[in-house]
């Protein structure tokens, strides 16, 4: 295993249990998502300074942003109705709008 394989194991596992201690203890979703931007900020820090790493920590940004969204819209999925479908997934359209939003904001779109 090479060290970048480690960094985005170990940032994944965080963000995973991080995301299941937030929906245990119903952490506003606000509050998470700055949480998940903090904790990959800190991930792309220690690959900028430690650069025998990686050459490319945009690219760790991109995985670790992604996961942590799936996951995070994976969890508000619930089982629907086939009437409800189209709605359904119009909600989760917006779901992760409002999640891209709060990541680069830190507050709920107006």
């Amino acid at each position: 295993m090479n060290c970048i394989d480690a960094v985005e194991g170990m940032a994944k596992a965080l963000l995973g249990k991080f995301l299941d201690v937030s929906t245990e203890y119903r952490m506003d979703d606000s509050e998470y998502i700055r949480n998940v931007k903090a904790v990959i900020d800190a991930v792309i820090l220690f690959v900028k300074t430690n650069p025998e790493v990686s050459d490319n920590p945009d690219l760790i940004r991109d995985v670790l942003y992604d996961f942590a969204k799936t996951r995070w819209l994976a969890r508000l999925e619930k089982v629907v109705d086939p009437d409800q479908q189209a709605g359904a997934t119009r909600d989760l359209e917006y779901q992760a709008y409002c999640y891209d939003y709060l990541y680069a904001h830190g507050n709920y779109p107006r």
